[in-house]
């Protein structure tokens, strides 16, 4: 039973990614972005419970990216699409196609992003390329802000499409060959892990300062913000 635990779990990322499309064209968008929330537990454990475990697999591991193409790239890329389209009457047929065919890039950012990883060493220091989970994390909380902030970016022309243009950016850096930190201690000293302790200083201290100033709903944009930022502060340093 143990050697299907990790699949079991993969399974229920990929399930998750499939319920967010549903609510997406739903357009309960809270409960979307909680799926693809729940979607980055599942595929946390899956890998964590399969080296616990002593149980990885050439099997599992493919499933893994199968499950993480659809929860973290196809998902995200229709909440962005659905997000943007919410003053649908504002677009025309012609435009909304090009939207749609423009934000196809991001599940082909993911599907390359996901079989460079499958091909290539991975180094447990960093990351090549932006994690698929941590950009669809970023597309979680962007659309969660923007849609709270709705009537503020409303006040700006042509706000919808800046909005997944910001987006496919975001993406492309699934592609880059810029390193991203990776939360994989191979120690805890502080001299070589000086950006995570950082990050996650920076992080609590952030989360305090916007929950005093009402601004909760910001925390993990900014959170996800600050780790891309350390991220190329990473990049200038090696």
């Amino acid at each position: 039973m143990k050697k299907h635990l990790p699949n079991i779990l993969t399974s229920l990322n990929l399930l998750s990614g499939w319920l967010a499309l549903y609510f997406t064209f739903e357009e309960q968008f809270f409960i979307a972005v909680i799926l693809i929330l729940i979607a980055s537990i599942f595929d946390f454990l899956d890998g964590f419970v399969a080296k616990i475990l002593n149980v990885q697999s050439e099997f599992g591991a493919q499933l893994d990216s199968f499950a993480d193409l659809v929860t973290f790239g196809v998902a995200p890329a229709v909440i962005v699409y659905k997000v943007s389209s919410i003053q649908a009457n504002l677009f025309q047929d012609y435009v909304s196609i090009i939207l749609f065919s423009s934000i196809g890039l991001i599940p082909v950012f993911a599907a390359l992003r996901l079989a460079k990883f499958n091909t290539e060493l991975s180094n447990s220091s960093h990351f090549v390329g932006l994690p698929s989970p941590a950009f669809a994390l970023i597309v979680a909380a962007s659309s969660t802000t923007y849609l709270y902030y709705i009537d503020w970016f409303s006040t700006f022309s042509n706000h919808q499409f800046i909005f997944p243009i910001l987006m496919i950016a975001f993406g492309f850096l699934m592609v880059t060959k810029l390193n991203f930190i990776s939360f994989k201690f191979e120690s805890f000293d502080f001299s070589s892990n000086k950006l995570r302790y950082g990050l996650f200083i920076s992080s609590i201290v952030v989360s305090i300062l916007l929950i005093l100033l009402g601004k909760a709903i910001l925390i993990s944009a900014v959170i996800l913000l600050l780790y891309i930022m350390f991220s190329l502060i990473y990049n200038l340093r090696t």
